[in-house]
């Protein structure tokens, strides 16, 4: 059973691989033709370098590939040919931020914000640009949000589906239902950061906040989570971070369970404006007595994880995509066998911008085998695999109409189990507004 279950693991783990190789060479073959694409518009230009048109398209083939250097190039040449485009200008200023060169951003700001004919789009983005180089020159900067959502989950109970359900080894029939229920979902964020006075970039941030869910009809699974953070970053050629977090959960009155953890994270940023990143995590969780029962602290655990992600921008498509894929590992040891566990897991997602509307979409796979069976459910180790589904959808109104962010989500998970107790599914769809400060 083991072996199999071993087996089953790496399986997963391999698609998992396998799924992010199909889009390393999926961005490879876009990357290709973004290259001929932009070496047929650089001979236009060549042939032609007062034309405005070849100029901005050739343009939008720089940034969309992340060489800002060139993009400045080629915005002064089109300001040389058109002095008063506001765009030229406020794009110009938005690269020179992104290549660090403060003081040329500022100044192009400044002028821009004075000018009483900018439109109210041109002076919302040069207003944000504005703010985000204010942000950026503070030693301390404070921060913070506040989200309310609202929905509906169906299975909110996370009942098991199918006829029967185990106990004692024996089958039962399955008597639970899968309730739908509407929520609230409400939080609210605090954080400040405070970069070090040395020459090479370092910050410290701190973080609490709480989150919780109240549910319309029942509240046997209402709750509520308060946390904590605190953090250190360098920015070398080789960026690091390391952030300690804990938290604590009740649920309907009752204090649930309590965990901290430290993650320790690297980051390289590779050639056309791909990122790897890499992250260590070792934590524990405690769990307490939950509705007068004390079977939880059974499952008090240590947890240790790794994870790797890939990212890459892909140039040359009428709107930007960013795709992005990951494979992990954690190993989670219980107080008691039957809850400890080890799993593998993989996610593919795709970043999108649609007019003002930005879409993400994620698949991802989790595979979980535990270390001993649970003999009052039955004498079979439990084996579980998870594959879920999730998108999202969001918009943010600009500055003067208050800057608040409008976001449609949603997620629909199926879990297979070896164990008819374990296999479920579950799904929810939500709509959320959230202010910013």
């Amino acid at each position: 059973m083991r072996e199999v279950s071993a087996l089953k693991a790496v399986n997963v783990m391999r698609h998992g691989f396998a799924s992010g190789l199909a889009v390393s060479v999926l961005a490879l073959i876009l990357s290709f033709l973004s290259t001929a694409q932009a070496q047929s518009l650089k001979e236009k230009l060549f042939a032609d370098p007062t034309n405005i048109d070849i100029n901005l398209a050739y343009l939008q083939q720089q940034l969309a590939g992340g060489n800002f250097k060139g993009a400045a190039a080629t915005l002064q040449r089109v300001l040389l040919l058109d002095p008063t485009s506001k765009l030229a200008k406020v794009l110009y200023a938005e690269v020179q931020l992104k290549l660090g060169n403060r003081a040329d951003a500022k100044l192009i700001l400044q002028q821009l914000l004075a000018d009483k004919s900018l439109s109210a789009v041109m002076r919302d983005r040069a207003a944000a640009l504005s703010d985000a180089l204010e942000r950026s020159e503070k030693r301390l900067t404070v921060s913070g949000s506040a989200g309310l959502a609202g929905g509906s989950a169906d299975n909110a109970l996370a009942a098991p589906k199918g006829p029967i359900m185990m106990f004692n080894d024996q089958p039962i029939a399955n008597t639970s239902e899968e309730v739908a229920e509407p929520f609230v979902d409400f939080d609210g964020v605090m954080s400040l950061s405070y970069k070090l006075p040395s020459y090479r970039e370092r910050a410290l941030t701190t973080g609490f906040g709480v989150a919780g869910r109240d549910y319309i009809d029942q509240n046997m699974a209402d709750s509520i989570t308060g946390f904590v953070s605190l953090g250190y970053s360098e920015k070398r050629k080789i960026p690091w971070s390391f952030n300690y977090s804990a938290y604590a959960t009740d649920v309907s009155g009752y204090a649930y369970n309590a965990g901290h953890q430290g993650v320790f994270g690297l980051s390289a940023n590779l050639p056309k404006n791909a990122n790897l990143r890499g992250s260590l995590r070792v934590g524990e969780t405690r769990h307490f007595n939950y509705l007068g029962s004390s079977a939880a602290k059974q499952r008090d655990n240590e947890v240790f994880g790794l994870s790797l992600t890939y990212a890459q921008p892909i140039a040359g498509l009428p709107m930007p995509l960013l795709l992005s894929t990951s494979v992990g590992g954690d190993k989670s040891t219980a107080e008691i066998n039957h809850f400890s566990a080890q799993s593998v897991s993989a996610a593919l997602s795709a970043r999108t911008r649609l007019a003002d509307m930005n879409l993400s979409v994620a698949v991802d796979f989790l595979a979980t085998e535990y270390n001993a069976a649970n003999t009052l459910i039955s004498n079979t180790i439990r084996e579980d695999e998870r594959s879920r589904l999730t998108a999202s959808l969001d918009f943010k109104l600009p500055p003067r109409l208050g800057a608040l962010n409008f976001t449609l989500s949603g997620f629909a998970a199926d879990t297979r189990s070896n164990i008819p107790n374990s296999t479920k599914t579950l799904s929810e769809v939500k709509f959320g507004l959230r202010r910013s400060f």
